[in-house]
């Protein structure tokens, strides 16, 4: 900025035969920076460091057997934290989708969910198992999970998971 107004500065009006005015520019000297005025880019000792954001570590990926036709939605993979589920723990899943499909539900034992758009094809959330009955330890489980285009069309995907 101050470069700038140097600059103006030196603008010095002069005119011609017919009248009209035009500017002349006087070259000024440009400021050279050294050593000791350049900024440092090297983090003071006092800066704090943010952590990265990390994304979920889905250890359990489903891949079903798609046998839909073209037009249809279709769920290409499921992925959770883990294949094993524990009561009061938490859930995370990621279902992809073909980019047609609008909604994503997953049900189980009488309980469902809507699980959020993030962008095309892709369905995410994160959750709070409810209490298991310790008479359910140990047993395996399906997940279902319902995928419907704006036309109505769905695609069901059952993932099986063990419950402790």
């Amino acid at each position: 900025m101050l470069a700038f107004i140097a600059l103006l500065a030196t603008l010095v009006p002069q005119t011609q035969p017919h009248g009209t005015r035009i500017a002349q520019v006087t070259p000024s000297p440009i400021p050279t920076m050294t050593a000791s005025t350049l900024p440092s880019v090297a983090p003071s000792a006092s800066a704090p460091t943010t952590p990265k954001p990390t994304a979920p570590a889905y250890k359990y990926r489903f891949v079903p057997r798609n046998s839909t036709r073209a037009g249809e939605p279709t769920i290409y993979a499921v992925y959770m934290n883990d294949k094993k589920l524990h009561s009061l723990g938490q859930i995370i899943i990621k279902v992809a989708t073909s980019h047609d499909v609008v909604r994503v539900v997953s049900r189980s034992n009488g309980r469902e969910g809507i699980l959020p758009l993030i962008a095309p094809g892709d369905f995410e959330a994160t959750s709070t198992l409810p209490k298991i009955p310790f008479i359910a330890a140990g047993m395996t489980v399906e997940i279902e999970f319902i995928a419907t285009s704006a036309t109505g069309r769905s695609a069901i995907v059952r993932v099986p998971v063990l419950v402790n």
